[in-house]
């Protein structure tokens, strides 16, 4: 067996890939355009099905069990999780083909294509598919090596997770650790898809043969496949600056024209990012085959890998005339359509209302989270609301903490609840370089006031609180005389309810780690959602319900300005200063270029 070799391999690749660009082109062209037109509004719609069956407007941490609980929605979710499945291997399997075929002179057309991709398919009826499952969902998406398909190229870990991970030495080396691992099996497994659609081994055989072949030889894969990001890179920073310019010249010299041609700007530069993110899976595709032809000395098949691709004619994917000519009257009119689109988003994003700045449990940088001196810390940004946790304590006191458990913060492995007031509050916190003592709600109320800094306190259930712990937290938010002005949120729904009950001068929130659908039913006056589940519909929907949006943990610049633009109500940040400074450059920023560099950074994001 041949030693895979690098820089041949990659040359092969891309000999390939330019004298076959017409036939990539257009396989790019329909699949994702199907991607985008008809699999993901697709899915969309059996997931909302899916959730009407289960009688819930979302799936969230509450809903979870009724979703669970509801047949036809569980078969369902089944059947997106198998068609999902079904479109990743097509997705990434046509390209896989079409790779083999020119690696071996074999014609491309849409038939043959999908002749081979069917076959593929075929053997997908088998109970083996369940390997599928973790390698399309966890592996290729988490690793991001290699093809990806569109349809699992947005699946992460939630940034919460991360965050809450690696608040401690263990959960840092365990997430390191476990990123570490699924980098490996995608190295490992990265000949899988290659095998299972150009030959007849089943789902277990070629990931068998991929383990195998790539043994000793993935640092070649890291090389291969970060040398072809890295030119895609470039030259998708080298689109974005041609792109940006035109707006960043119509902004000096004609600002009235910076909407129109932002707009235009825009959608090229959506069209072009559809464009290399396609080519990018195709030069993967092709780089996986010929490393794979490589490895094996020969084709799958048995037949020759060749060292030059073949004739234009059996390299054509072919089609009728009709076909190409609706397919450039569709690029003319999607320019056109996103182009006035994106005008009036150009137009109207920067005019929003101003957004709120939340401090996140004080300035965690600058004094020790839920503290005193991180209170202190966050008042000089001077944010909307400073964001704490409190809990009971086991004498039924209540205190402000965030973990259940003391061993991250005071490196005591002891209970909030099993600890009385007085013992927690002579519990000394360190964090960041900082120290400070576990404060009494009382306490922090009586500082918060003399700083002017209203409160957004949030109710923590530990599951060992006594009847009235509610209605403690409550009762003194009243006796401060501030219950009219703080604000209180949850992520038990009950609580929420139960302190709209006792005091409806409160504002209230629902606070929702994962949200995947509509705006859940609630009688809160705000949610709280986590950066993943933030979409435009659900604000939009909110608002029409008369309710506010705040977006949590909110620590990246690019993405502090998105949310400004986008209208939500509220950013909870551990970054109050930087925040405030983001939000005021982009409420005083008059000028349609930087709108425009920030909507193209999110798309490059995704």
């Amino acid at each position: 067996m041949r030693t895979a070799r690098t820089w041949p391999t990659l040359g092969a690749a891309l000999t390939y890939l330019g004298t076959s660009f017409g036939t990539y082109l257009k396989a790019i062209l329909l699949l994702q355009g199907v991607s985008v037109l008809v699999v993901f509004p697709g899915l969309a719609w059996l997931f909302e099905l899916a959730l009407d069956q289960a009688g819930v407007e979302a799936l969230t941490q509450r809903t979870l069990g009724e979703v669970l609980r509801s047949p036809v929605a569980d078969l369902l979710i089944l059947l997106i999780g198998a068609l999902a499945c079904l479109v990743v291997l097509v997705q990434v399997g046509a390209l896989l083909v079409i790779a083999h075929r020119l690696a071996h002179r074999e014609p491309v057309t849409v038939r043959t294509v999908a002749r081979d991709l069917l076959g593929a398919a075929r053997k997908l009826l088998s109970p083996q598919v369940l390997l599928f499952v973790p390698y399309f969902f966890v592996v290729l998406p988490l690793g991001n090596v290699g093809v990806v398909a569109t349809v699992v190229r947005g699946i992460r870990i939630p940034r919460f997770v991360v965050g809450s991970l690696l608040e401690t030495d263990a959960g840092t080396w365990l997430y390191y650790g476990f990123l570490a691992g699924v980098l490996y099996l995608n190295l490992r497994l990265v000949l899988t898809l290659a095998v299972f659609v150009t030959s007849d081994a089943s789902v277990a055989a070629s990931m068998a043969t991929s383990w195998r072949l790539t043994r000793w030889h993935t640092w070649r894969f890291v090389v291969l496949f970060g040398v072809v990001l890295a030119v895609a890179a470039t030259f998708l920073v080298g689109v974005v600056n041609v792109g940006l310019a035109p707006t960043r010249f119509t902004d000096r010299v004609v600002p009235d024209a910076s909407p129109l041609v932002a707009g235009f700007s825009l959608a090229a530069v959506q069209i072009a990012v559809f464009v290399v993110t396609g080519f990018v899976a195709a030069m993967l595709a092709q780089v996986v085959v010929v490393a794979l032809g490589v490895r094996q000395g020969e084709g799958p098949d048995g037949g020759a890998i060749h060292s030059a691709p073949a004739e234009p004619v059996a390299a054509r994917l072919h089609g009728p005339r009709w076909v190409r000519v609706v397919v450039g009257i569709a690029g003319v009119v999607a320019l056109a359509v996103l182009s006035v689109y994106n005008t009036s988003v150009m137009t109207d994003i920067g005019n929003r209302s101003e957004t709120g700045v939340i401090a996140h449990r004080g300035y965690p940088s600058r004094g020790v989270e839920n503290t005193i001196p991180s209170l202190e810390a966050a008042a000089a940004a001077r944010p909307a609301y400073v964001e704490i946790d409190v809990q009971q304590a086991g004498d039924g006191g209540i205190v402000v903490v965030h973990d259940t458990n003391l061993e991250r913060l005071a490196g005591t492995d002891q209970d909030v609840y099993d600890l009385t007031t007085a013992e927690l509050t002579a519990t000394t916190v360190r964090a960041r370089g900082h120290e400070a003592t576990v404060p009494t709600l009382d306490a922090f109320v009586d500082r918060a006031q003399e700083l002017g800094v209203p409160l957004l306190v949030e109710i923590k259930p530990h599951g060992h609180e006594s009847p009235g712990y509610v209605e403690d937290v409550v009762a003194l938010l009243q006796a401060k005389g501030v219950a009219g002005t703080y604000l209180v949120q949850s992520l038990d729904k009950d609580v929420v309810e139960q302190v709209e009950a006792l005091a409806p001068e409160i504002g209230t929130g629902y606070v929702l780690p994962v949200n995947l659908g509509r705006l859940p039913a609630t009688t809160a006056d705000f949610v709280a959602v986590e950066e993943s589940s933030f979409t435009p519909s659900l604000l939009a929907e909110a608002h029409a319900a008369g309710k506010q949006v705040f977006v949590w943990t909110v620590d990246e610049p690019a993405a502090m300005r998105g949310y400004v633009r986008e209208g939500v109500d509220g950013i909870i940040t551990d970054l109050p200063t930087r925040a405030a400074h983001e939000r005021d450059a982009v409420v005083a920023d008059t000028t349609l270029s930087s709108r425009l560099e920030d909507a193209v950074h999110g798309i490059l994001s995704w």
